[in-house]
């Protein structure tokens, strides 16, 4: 089965909602707050070519190391499901997921010289719920066209976060603290009913008879 026109919209959803680029660029912000602008957007384009190499192999090699480690599809759909549901619960009430990022991550990042790949790139944007959304993904379209397809999108995904990194300062004034409250709870309420169906996959398929 080749990777349809709505099945790329899905996917391209599902991962911004994942990566949430507006509380993302929050914590930017806070993480990079005494850097001037040069070395600010010198981590935002790290922290991209990070985020593009992540999914990239997640992609390419997430589906064999569940193998590796004898975990089956549904039951990592069934994981990912909680993890994704926990997320959106979190994002629904403005509160930042644990799942993803916890201040303790904030108080090592201080000791680093860069924190383009870790915090940032790992796991504040690419964590447990983009991470599953990637792997499922690459079961349920296996072929070489659509790995190649998926990696497009990817990279495409990544850049865009770059953009918005890039220009922090000024998608922070655009945007307004109220409004990125708000599309975060909405976000939060759409991951809740991925994570509903994540979940409802995960059991039909380790309990075949509930179909």
């Amino acid at each position: 089965m080749n990777v349809t026109s709505s099945d790329a919209v899905k996917f391209v959803v599902a991962m911004i909602i994942m990566m949430n680029p507006l509380g993302s660029l929050s914590v930017f912000l806070q993480l990079t707050r005494k850097m001037n602008l040069l070395k600010q957007r010198e981590v935002a384009v790290s922290c991209a070519v990070a985020v593009a190499v992540i999914m990239l192999v997640t992609e390419w090699s997430g589906q064999q190391l569940l193998t590796l480690l004898g975990i089956t599809i549904p039951s990592f759909r069934f994981a990912g499901g909680i993890i994704l549901l926990l997320m959106g619960l979190s994002m629904l009430q403005s509160k930042e997921s644990a799942v993803s990022h916890t201040s303790e991550d904030d108080e090592a990042a201080k000791d680093r010289d860069s924190i383009a790949v870790v915090p940032l790139a790992l796991p504040l944007i690419i964590g447990p719920g983009a991470i599953s959304t990637l792997i499922i993904a690459d079961n349920d379209f296996p072929q070489l066209i659509n790995k190649l397809c998926m990696s497009g999108l990817s990279i495409m995904l990544a850049l865009g976060m770059g953009v918005i990194l890039y220009y922090a300062h000024p998608v922070a004034r655009l945007v307004g603290t109220s409004v990125i409250k708000v599309v975060t709870r909405i976000m939060g309420m759409i991951i809740m009913a991925i994570a509903v169906g994540m979940l409802a996959e995960g059991l039909v398929g380790l309990f075949p008879g509930m179909h």
